[in-house]
């Protein structure tokens, strides 16, 4: 009995794994922006050519997976009465508006735009205009901006405003983990620009760490290989 309940606890461990591994597998972001498929679902609108607003996929920075949208602008003289932005529509993401539904995302400026970012936003429009941003942004650690839409506001488009209008050439920001909760507390699928990580010199574990782990998992091995061995020879030895 007790060998059938070290084996029982030793199943039900595994499967917890198998249950963790796969919720982190399927927990992606509706945008993750690790791959350029997607960025045509994003369109601009106000002063983008003025601001010389740009965006695209980078490799650069990540806060998951293998990339992010990085912002850039250009703009030789400040623009009086800027401004605009980037959105996507609600039938991209296979919703017919975004009433109740909770957006969210998060931003890591370059170490040039420190201190420079001064109305940028995640916002909400359609019906209403909504807006959430934060001034803790910073070029250190990624900072999240939630934005919740409430449930009689059936707006159909989310998006995130031109980052400054002030003199300024260059990389701004990067936006990474756009994620969307619909009205029922359900994250809204990738969209199919999910990519891991690939997994390189700089980021890989050195050899001897690996020799370390392998020589800790055969100790570990062994002592659950004498454990059971005693426990078989302590049963059988009832039944002599």
């Amino acid at each position: 009995m007790k060998i059938r309940r070290i084996f029982a606890a030793l199943s039900a461990a595994v499967v917890m794994a198998a249950m963790s591994v796969t919720a982190f597998a399927a927990d992606n972001a509706t945008y993750c922006f690790d791959t350029a498929d997607r960025l045509e679902d994003w369109q601009t609108y106000g002063s983008v050519d003025e601001a010389g607003f740009k965006i695209k996929q980078s490799a650069k920075e990540s806060k998951n997976g293998a990339g992010s949208m990085i912002v850039s602008e250009s703009i030789s003289e400040p623009v009086s009465n800027g401004f605009g932005g980037a959105f996507v529509t609600a039938d991209k993401v296979g919703l017919d508006d975004f009433r109740g539904c909770t957006v969210s995302m998060s931003v890591l400026l370059t170490k040039s735009a420190e201190g420079r970012v001064g109305n940028f936003s995640l916002y909400s429009d359609g019906v209403i205009w909504m807006e959430a941003a934060s001034d803790e942004l910073n070029s250190k650690t990624w900072t999240e901006i939630v934005l919740d839409i409430p449930a009689d506001a059936s707006n159909n488009k989310v998006g995130f405003s031109i980052p400054t209008f002030d003199v300024y050439k260059g990389d701004v920001l990067f936006i990474d983990d756009f994620t969307i909760t619909d009205a029922n507390g359900n994250a809204i699928a990738n969209v199919g620009d999910f990519k891991t990580k690939p997994i390189t010199s700089v980021n890989a574990a050195p050899a001897w760490v690996n020799i370390v782990l392998i020589a800790v998992l055969v100790v570990i091995v062994v002592v659950i290989v004498v454990v059971v061995i005693k426990l078989i020879s302590s049963n059988a030895n009832k039944f002599h």
